[in-house]
């Protein structure tokens, strides 16, 4: 697998930021190197456990072309990370919605991600139905 940027593994923030440039360039190898051995993603109530199952996570998303288009706010406390973002994506498109607030909330072991959890966030259904128009 490739090596993943240098982070500072006392750094949360730079941890996770760095894994969303990975991300955004569809790099699975690198991806996966931020996730440790052990690790779980919960999206949307579902629930994906060890790399393996997060390697198939992450084909999905990026065959659905999930992108972030905008990292909204980044707060740390200790070893969790929260980010509100708006992301689109191709499955979004079809269900008429040009994008979706987001919360993906991270918790950090070492140098490794742990857990994470990505949730629609609440929006102002007004606001949803303008931006599918």
């Amino acid at each position: 697998m490739t090596e993943p940027q240098a982070v500072n593994p006392s750094n949360p923030e730079t941890l996770v930021k760095s894994y969303l440039e990975a991300f955004e360039t569809r790099d699975l190898d690198r991806c996966l190197d931020y996730f440790a051995d052990d690790c779980a993603v919960d999206f949307q109530g579902t629930l994906f456990r060890g790399r393996e199952e997060i390697a198939g996570w992450h084909r999905d998303r990026f065959s659905a072309n999930l992108r972030v288009l905008r990292l909204e706010s980044i707060k740390f406390d200790g070893d969790t990370v929260v980010i509100d973002v708006v992301i689109a994506s191709d499955r979004l498109q079809a269900w008429k919605l040009k994008s979706l607030n987001g919360r993906i909330t991270v918790r950090v072991e070492g140098d490794k991600i742990k857990r994470a959890e990505l949730a629609a966030r609440m929006t102002n259904i007004f606001d949803m139905l303008r931006a599918g128009e």
